[in-house]
């Protein structure tokens, strides 16, 4: 979307507000979430804070960062110790209770071939696990493993995979055991 505020961006967050049964016009979020760099695929938690990634170009690399809202106002975000690990993560989705986060990870040790969904858990004294692959069911040797989501009710994991091969393609119509099977 275009940035009316004549901030330089070329990805942003933006956001739209329910507003009885409808949606209000988006708006670009602003500092000190977006810059002048890129953030993309934010996900919140039930006290309003946003997880996102945001690109750093002195590193050329993506890291997950965090921010609080703070009295209704998003606090300077901060990288997220204990997660961001790899040549590159991207896209995590933060549970809604802050208990765990799952992310795309590319050049960890124990990878399937590539960028890997990997699931960390959050302690009370706010540091992360050691990373746990979620396995061959989800993650193959194919790089483009990227947008993990779990439904509201969190009885499902969605996510992006290009596990099926050109040779495989045509397939018919597709169902869980197929996947599985590939």
């Amino acid at each position: 979307m275009p940035v009316d505020s004549g901030k330089v961006g070329t990805e942003d967050i933006w956001v739209a507000d329910r507003e009885g049964d409808k949606w209000s016009k988006p708006y670009n979020i602003g500092e000190p979430i977006n810059t002048d760099s890129r953030e993309y695929f934010p996900t919140t938690t039930y006290d309003g804070a946003i997880y996102f990634t945001h690109f750093d170009p002195e590193s050329r690399s993506e890291f997950t960062y965090r921010s609080k809202l703070i009295d209704g106002k998003y606090a300077e975000p901060e990288k997220v110790d204990g997660i961001n690990l790899g040549r590159a993560r991207f896209n995590a989705f933060i549970s809604p209770d802050e208990t765990f986060i799952i992310t795309p990870t590319f050049g960890l040790a124990d990878t399937y071939g590539a960028t890997d969904y990997y699931i960390y858990f959050r302690n009370e004294h706010d540091e992360w696990s050691e990373p746990i692959n979620m396995g061959s069911i989800v993650n193959s040797a194919d790089p483009k493993e990227w947008s993990p989501s779990i439904s509201p009710d969190g009885k499902f994991f969605f996510f992006m995979s290009a596990k099926i091969s050109d040779a495989k393609s045509n397939l018919g119509e597709l169902s869980a055991e197929k996947l599985y099977k590939l």
